[in-house]
């Protein structure tokens, strides 16, 4: 709904004009109308503009100058030059008529005799129109969402309503592009060919937005042009308004719907944010109550009932512990509860999007997750972790600075005895990043002989577990203590491969071979005794325990 050039060339006054160049730009749009009284007046055009002049002001510009105005004007944007002969200016310069079809600028030529009054009224008359009829529609298309947000509809439910409103199919989808909602099926799967947000100026509105060409899998590969809106609704989370353009190009009026169809999703999502936050602060006390077995049985099942969770079965915890590369003393941050909050939201929708029934809270910095377990398939343990392993990936993905690293209970039968299964999940996580490192998958059962190490609930008592030769070589000079160490440790790690330990400590064989004499030397260790080196690979890991205990104090 715009008045055009051409609609301008209808009127019964223009009758008689004559389009002297810019033949394809009748199309342009009329913003407004001015007369031109001064050389400068494109100091103060503002783009859309209807000049009407008789060229006097600009009667003594030469051929250069006069193409030079022509140039300010198109640069402008104006929507038309329209020219009146004047007993002054008896004749229209060449040099006007042919900058003007070099930029594509409509000139028209119009009767000396016609007032120009008889331009601008009816023009103004119709800019006025379209402008009354626009404040209608975007009243009415407003007061139709509001009403739908103030009846509480759903998110499907407003999209349902902008595609009913502008002809073209319209999709939902969440931060990672997943779809939510979709009002035809194959517009949720597609391949992005192109994306380019140099759109025209029509296309504004309150929500930025860009363009993108896509191909349709479902659809044999056809192509076609998208609209997306990111609309940002709290806490930096974002959804996109998918308009998908199938059916016809979007309009002018169009977009004063998805302009207010994002506004209200706006509202709906952060409406949803709001109770999910009550409901999961209800939730995850429910569940700290019940991984510290606090929580009565008839209780249990009465608080799980009311919030619709579902606690027949077995169950396992699993804690994914975050943290990032460049934060140092994240593990001092983890255990004072502290965590960032996108980072955390990013992992929760990770977990959800592959367990969207599953039972999530956090304690202690660390998400927790009572995972269901089917005992019945004895491979229910590599299941688990290899949903554990797609979720991490999936954070990963988004921020590659995240570092995960998760810890497997035991498994419980009934979750009223979940507590346990937790311990152990707590066990997992902290032997399992010194045995594997910090992004680490690591089940409890998977500890073997270092699960007796959990038993102690003071690190210091730990020591006793230390060989003695160990201990002589912990008590040796400070100067050599920490490559000795080191060789050590990998050259156990290497099967006592001397080659492949001087390999992985980038130094040269005969020093793996002298310092490995050295260690015989001061320890006595008996390196041909399976049952000594293994009491020797346990002591290291406890000396590595409590070595990070002291960090974190």
């Amino acid at each position: 709904m715009e008045f055009r050039v051409s609609d301008m060339l209808k009127l019964p006054s223009m009758k008689d004009s004559i389009v002297l160049s810019g033949e394809q730009s009748l199309h342009k749009v009329v913003k407004g109308s001015t007369i031109m009284e001064a050389p400068d007046i494109t100091d103060w055009l503002k783009g859309g503009e209807l000049i009407l002049t008789s060229l006097y002001p600009i009667r003594f510009f030469n051929e250069t100058e006069q193409k030079q105005f022509i140039a300010k004007l198109a640069e402008k944007e104006i929507s038309a030059l329209v020219i009146k002969n004047h007993r002054f200016v008896s004749e229209i310069p060449p040099a006007i008529i042919s900058e003007g079809e070099k930029y594509n600028l409509p000139i028209i030529q119009i009767p000396k005799e016609l007032p120009y009054v008889d331009i601008m009224y009816p023009v103004m008359e119709e800019f006025l129109d379209i402008q009354v009829k626009k404040l209608q529609y975007y009243k009415e298309i407003h007061d139709q969402f509001t009403a739908l947000s103030l009846a509480d509809e759903s998110a499907e439910k407003i999209i349902e309503t902008l595609e009913e409103l502008i002809g073209n199919p319209v999709a939902l989808f969440d931060r990672n592009f997943f779809c939510i909602a979709s009002t035809l099926p194959y517009l949720s799967k597609f391949e992005i060919v192109e994306k380019y947000d140099d759109y025209d100026k029509k296309e504004e509105m309150k929500f930025p937005h860009y363009r993108q060409i896509v191909k349709y899998p479902g659809q044999d590969n056809q192509s076609g042009q998208q609209i997306v809106v990111p609309i940002e609704t709290i806490n930096h989370i974002e959804i996109y308004l998918l308009i998908g353009e199938m059916n016809k190009p979007l309009e002018e009026l169009n977009f004063i719907a998805v302009e207010n169809a994002a506004i209200s999703l706006s509202l709906e999502f952060v409406k949803k944010f709001a109770v999910a936050e009550v409901d999961k602060r209800f939730k995850n006390d429910l569940l700290e109550r019940l991984i510290e077995g606090k929580l009565p049985s008839n209780i249990l099942y009465q608080d799980a009932n009311i919030i619709g969770w579902n606690i027949k079965g077995s169950f396992t915890v699993v804690l994914f512990k975050l943290s990032k590369n460049n934060e140092l003393d994240f593990s001092k941050q983890v255990k004072r509860g502290k965590s960032n909050g996108h980072e955390e939201t990013l992992l929760h929708e990770a977990i959800y999007k592959y367990l969207p029934n599953a039972i999530i809270g956090s304690k202690s910095g660390f998400k927790v997750v009572l995972w269901k377990a089917n005992t019945e398939d004895q491979k229910w343990l590599d299941k688990v972790k290899e949903t554990v392993y797609n979720i991490k990936q999936l954070v990963t993905k988004q921020n590659s600075e995240i570092i995960i690293q998760v810890g497997i209970g035991t498994l419980s039968e009934r979750i009223n005895n979940i507590s346990e299964s937790y311990k152990k999940a707590q066990d997992a996580l902290e032997f399992g990043e010194i045995l594997n490192g910090k992004e680490s998958i690591t089940a409890f059962s998977e500890l073997g002989v270092f699960r007796m190490l959990c038993q102690f609930s003071n690190p210091e008592d730990l020591k006793t577990f230390i060989p003695s030769s160990l201990q002589t070589l912990l008590k040796h000079q400070q100067a050599s203590k920490t490559d000795l160490l080191l060789t050590l440790k990998i050259f156990l790690q290497c099967n006592q491969n001397a080659t492949k330990a001087s390999q992985l400590l980038f130094i040269h064989h005969k020093t793996a071979v002298y310092r490995i004499e050295k260690i015989r030397e001061i320890t006595g260790m008996n390196f041909e005794n399976a049952e000594e080196m293994l009491l020797v690979q346990i002591g290291l890991k406890i000396t590595e325990l409590l070595e990070r205990d002291k960090i974190q104090q």
